[in-house]
């Protein structure tokens, strides 16, 4: 079977990854009788788009009653199918407005993409070779997530959901600006996305679009524990409790404070407080990139606070230092 009940009218579809952690859920959603909301899907591969179109074969009969997608957030492991499920099914798209924006934004304007990107990797102190290696590393993910464009995005922070009576959307941003989640206040059921992983962190990443992440993250995640849901339904993984959230809360704050720890050591680019973070490891380019952006993020939300300060070098980066 593709398709396995994961809660009341709720159906849980696994596709497969062609990377760490191996798989994704999507979830199909009977919103009412002959009527499907389909929540992600998958990357753009053959091998998981045959898993998600079975699966709505088994739980939906076919495509014939999705009747609204949602993306829960834009990485390409949860939009990637969504142009070819929308093939398949039209019907309106919902999806948090930043990560519209941005998908929008990354498709009209790429050189503005990959000059962002090398921005960014100046200001972290890392080698020349890096932005090579970010580049050639992007250009092989192009293909895995045609851009889509959002018929309902979702402004604000939370509200009734169009056309699936019975939920409501909630802003949880953090791993992406956009990203949201889908509560069920009838029986407490949480559609989570990335916001809350069984097994993991979610990545907060620095972005152009809002100035602290982890704040965002830790913001939202107090946004649903004061939902108090009954059943969390993730991204990756298995289902989790409520308790979860608040292990997460805790993991994001004391990863300020790991990351912190790391500049007691001296002055560091955010190149080098990575590599005082996880000495001695060898990080893929994709995991080295995500974790520059991640330790990027908590450094400017140390800086803001006043705890570091950050001076800009001559040759570009920005370092951190430990505030008088």
């Amino acid at each position: 079977m593709h398709a396995h009940p994961a809660a009341p009218d709720v159906w849980r579809i696994t596709t497969p990854l062609p990377f760490r952690p191996g798989e994704v859920h999507a979830y199909l959603v009977r919103v009412e009788e002959g009527r499907w909301m389909l929540v992600d899907g998958g990357i753009g591969t053959e091998q998981a788009w045959a898993a998600l179109a079975a699966g709505v074969a088994e739980a939906a009969g076919g495509w014939g009653g999705v009747a609204l997608h949602l993306v829960t957030h834009m990485h390409l492991d949860h939009v990637g199918l969504a142009a070819r499920a929308l093939g398949a099914a039209p019907a309106p798209l919902a999806m948090g407005a930043l990560d519209a924006e941005r998908m929008a934004s990354a498709a009209a304007d790429p050189a503005g993409e990959a000059a962002y990107r090398a921005g960014l990797l100046r200001r972290a102190g890392a080698p020349a070779e890096m932005v090579r290696l970010v580049e050639a590393a992007q250009s092989d993910a192009q293909g895995l997530a045609p851009t889509v464009a959002a018929d309902v995005p979702l402004h604000g922070e939370g509200g009734e959901l169009p056309g699936a009576r019975g939920w409501r959307w909630i802003w949880t941003p953090g791993h992406t600006a956009g990203h949201v989640s889908l509560f069920r206040p009838a029986d407490g059921v949480l559609i989570a996305g990335d916001a809350v992983l069984p097994r993991i962190t979610p990545t907060l990443g620095v972005n152009r679009q809002r100035a602290d992440p982890v704040g965002d993250y830790v913001a939202a995640l107090d946004r649903l524990a004061a939902l108090a849901p009954a059943a969390i339904l993730p991204g990756h993984g298995a289902p989790v409790g409520p308790e979860r959230i608040r292990e997460l809360r805790a993991a994001a704050e004391a990863e300020t404070e790991a990351v912190a720890a790391c500049v007691e050591a001296g002055p560091a680019t955010t190149w080098e407080v990575v590599g005082r973070r996880y000495p001695g490891r060898e990080l893929a380019t994709s995991t080295r990139m995500l974790a520059l952006r991640e330790t990027r993020a908590h450094l400017d939300r140390l800086a803001a606070s006043g705890r570091l300060e950050l001076v800009p070098g001559p040759d570009g980066a920005d370092h951190f230092v430990r505030s008088a």
